[in-house]
Protein backbone atom coordinates (compact mmCIF):
# COMPACT_ATOMS: atom_id res chain seq x y z
CA UNK A 1 0.00 0.00 0.00
CA UNK A 2 1.70 3.53 -1.02
CA UNK A 3 0.59 7.25 0.66
CA UNK A 4 1.12 10.20 -0.88
CA UNK A 5 2.99 12.74 0.94
CA UNK A 6 0.92 14.83 3.26
CA UNK A 7 -2.29 11.75 3.54
CA UNK A 8 -3.34 10.10 6.42
CA UNK A 9 -4.70 6.44 6.13
CA UNK A 10 -8.70 6.83 7.44
CA UNK A 11 -8.94 5.08 10.72
CA UNK A 12 -10.43 1.85 10.76
CA UNK A 13 -13.23 0.48 13.39
CA UNK A 14 -11.68 -1.20 16.13
CA UNK A 15 -13.47 -4.48 17.05
CA UNK A 16 -14.23 -3.59 20.40
CA UNK A 17 -17.03 -1.26 21.27
CA UNK A 18 -16.26 1.77 23.30
CA UNK A 19 -16.66 1.53 26.87
CA UNK A 20 -19.60 3.64 28.40
CA UNK A 21 -20.87 4.38 31.77
CA UNK A 22 -23.67 2.13 31.04
CA UNK A 23 -21.56 -1.09 30.20
CA UNK A 24 -19.42 -0.13 33.51
CA UNK A 25 -22.40 0.24 35.58
CA UNK A 26 -24.03 -3.33 34.48
CA UNK A 27 -20.40 -4.60 35.43
CA UNK A 28 -19.82 -3.74 38.81
CA UNK A 29 -23.87 -3.90 40.10
CA UNK A 30 -23.32 -7.62 41.44
CA UNK A 31 -19.60 -6.52 42.68
CA UNK A 32 -18.98 -5.98 46.50
CA UNK A 33 -16.03 -4.56 47.47
CA UNK A 34 -16.53 -5.48 51.69
CA UNK A 35 -16.78 -8.69 50.36
CA UNK A 36 -12.80 -8.27 49.28
CA UNK A 37 -12.18 -7.47 53.10
CA UNK A 38 -11.82 -9.67 55.89
CA UNK A 39 -13.91 -10.23 58.84
CA UNK A 40 -13.16 -8.41 61.98
CA UNK A 41 -14.00 -11.48 64.13
CA UNK A 42 -11.23 -13.32 61.59
CA UNK A 43 -8.98 -10.11 62.01
CA UNK A 44 -8.97 -9.60 65.99
CA UNK A 45 -8.87 -13.29 66.47
CA UNK A 46 -5.46 -13.71 64.58
CA UNK A 47 -4.42 -10.63 66.68
CA UNK A 48 -4.74 -11.87 69.84
CA UNK A 49 -2.98 -15.01 68.95
CA UNK A 50 -0.04 -12.39 67.50
CA UNK A 51 0.22 -10.63 71.00
CA UNK A 52 -0.17 -14.16 72.85
CA UNK A 53 2.76 -15.58 70.69
CA UNK A 54 4.78 -12.35 70.76
CA UNK A 55 4.47 -11.89 74.61
CA UNK A 56 5.47 -15.49 74.95
CA UNK A 57 8.99 -15.57 72.61
CA UNK A 58 11.36 -13.63 74.78
CA UNK A 59 10.67 -15.97 77.72
CA UNK A 60 10.99 -19.33 76.00
CA UNK A 61 13.95 -18.22 74.40
CA UNK A 62 15.56 -17.14 78.18
CA UNK A 63 14.89 -20.33 79.13
CA UNK A 64 15.74 -22.29 76.12
CA UNK A 65 19.69 -20.70 76.47
CA UNK A 66 19.68 -20.43 80.06
CA UNK A 67 19.45 -24.79 80.17
CA UNK A 68 22.08 -24.61 77.08
CA UNK A 69 24.40 -23.02 78.64
CA UNK A 70 23.92 -24.80 81.91
CA UNK A 71 23.88 -28.17 80.14
CA UNK A 72 25.71 -27.57 76.53
CA UNK A 73 28.10 -24.99 77.48
CA UNK A 74 32.01 -26.17 75.33
CA UNK A 75 34.12 -26.90 78.08
CA UNK A 76 36.70 -24.41 76.96
CA UNK A 77 36.06 -20.50 75.97
CA UNK A 78 35.13 -19.98 72.31
CA UNK A 79 33.61 -17.17 70.19
CA UNK A 80 30.76 -19.64 69.05
CA UNK A 81 28.75 -20.45 71.47
CA UNK A 82 28.34 -19.52 75.00
CA UNK A 83 27.90 -16.69 77.22
CA UNK A 84 30.84 -14.11 76.65
CA UNK A 85 31.84 -11.61 78.80
CA UNK A 86 35.15 -10.11 79.17
CA UNK A 87 36.05 -11.33 82.74
CA UNK A 88 34.59 -14.12 81.90
CA UNK A 89 36.86 -15.32 78.69
CA UNK A 90 40.35 -15.07 80.30
CA UNK A 91 40.80 -18.38 81.45
CA UNK A 92 38.84 -22.10 81.74
CA UNK A 93 37.72 -21.70 85.40
CA UNK A 94 36.18 -18.27 84.38
CA UNK A 95 34.43 -19.43 81.40
CA UNK A 96 33.38 -22.39 83.06
CA UNK A 97 31.91 -19.74 86.10
CA UNK A 98 30.75 -17.29 83.90
CA UNK A 99 28.61 -20.28 82.14
CA UNK A 100 27.34 -21.79 85.10
CA UNK A 101 25.82 -18.15 86.38
CA UNK A 102 24.36 -17.38 82.69
CA UNK A 103 22.36 -20.73 82.95
CA UNK A 104 21.13 -20.02 86.40
CA UNK A 105 19.96 -16.38 85.89
CA UNK A 106 18.59 -16.92 82.70
CA UNK A 107 16.58 -20.62 83.49
CA UNK A 108 15.43 -18.79 86.21
CA UNK A 109 14.13 -15.65 84.54
CA UNK A 110 12.87 -17.38 81.98
CA UNK A 111 10.92 -19.77 83.66
CA UNK A 112 9.15 -16.62 86.12
CA UNK A 113 8.83 -14.88 82.91
CA UNK A 114 6.95 -17.79 80.94
CA UNK A 115 4.98 -18.59 83.83
CA UNK A 116 3.59 -15.19 84.86
CA UNK A 117 3.63 -13.91 80.56
CA UNK A 118 1.53 -17.73 80.05
CA UNK A 119 -1.18 -16.25 82.90
CA UNK A 120 -1.31 -12.20 81.45
CA UNK A 121 -1.59 -13.64 78.26
CA UNK A 122 -4.54 -16.16 79.26
CA UNK A 123 -6.80 -12.73 79.69
CA UNK A 124 -6.20 -11.49 76.20
CA UNK A 125 -9.63 -13.12 75.29
CA UNK A 126 -11.84 -11.04 77.61
CA UNK A 127 -9.98 -7.81 77.08
CA UNK A 128 -11.09 -5.01 73.93
CA UNK A 129 -8.72 -5.07 71.25
CA UNK A 130 -6.51 -1.76 71.98
CA UNK A 131 -6.00 -2.96 76.32
CA UNK A 132 -4.92 -6.29 74.80
CA UNK A 133 -2.49 -4.59 72.97
CA UNK A 134 -0.86 -1.96 74.90
CA UNK A 135 -0.80 -5.11 77.81
CA UNK A 136 1.10 -7.06 75.29
CA UNK A 137 3.20 -4.28 74.50
CA UNK A 138 3.90 -3.28 78.34
CA UNK A 139 4.75 -7.04 78.97
CA UNK A 140 7.18 -7.13 75.98
CA UNK A 141 8.83 -3.45 77.83
CA UNK A 142 9.10 -5.90 81.43
CA UNK A 143 10.88 -8.66 79.80
CA UNK A 144 13.53 -6.30 78.21
CA UNK A 145 14.24 -4.38 81.20
CA UNK A 146 14.57 -7.94 83.06
CA UNK A 147 16.41 -9.33 80.39
CA UNK A 148 19.00 -6.10 80.63
CA UNK A 149 19.30 -6.75 84.21
CA UNK A 150 19.52 -10.41 84.07
CA UNK A 151 22.83 -9.36 81.65
CA UNK A 152 24.15 -6.90 83.78
CA UNK A 153 23.86 -8.99 86.80
CA UNK A 154 25.63 -11.81 84.92
CA UNK A 155 28.66 -9.15 83.93
CA UNK A 156 28.94 -7.88 87.43
CA UNK A 157 29.29 -11.05 88.95
CA UNK A 158 31.88 -12.16 86.35
CA UNK A 159 33.72 -9.16 86.92
CA UNK A 160 33.73 -8.89 90.61
CA UNK A 161 34.85 -12.43 90.93
CA UNK A 162 37.47 -12.72 88.16
CA UNK A 163 40.47 -10.13 86.63
CA UNK A 164 40.56 -9.48 83.28
CA UNK A 165 43.17 -12.34 82.80
CA UNK A 166 40.66 -14.62 84.20
CA UNK A 167 42.21 -15.25 87.50
CA UNK A 168 40.18 -15.14 90.83
CA UNK A 169 40.00 -11.61 92.34
CA UNK A 170 42.00 -11.94 95.88
CA UNK A 171 39.66 -10.91 98.82
CA UNK A 172 41.17 -8.17 100.98
CA UNK A 173 41.79 -8.71 104.45
CA UNK A 174 40.10 -6.00 106.73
Amino acid sequence: MMFLAGTVPAPTQSAQPALDAASIKELMDGFDPAALLPSLQKLFGSLEILCRVAVMIAPVVMLVLGLAYLFLAPREANYYFGYRCYFGMGSVPAWRFTQKVAGLLLSAAGLALTIVMFVISGGFGSMEVTDMVWKAASCLAWQAGIALLVTLAINTIAAVTFDRRGELRRRRKQ
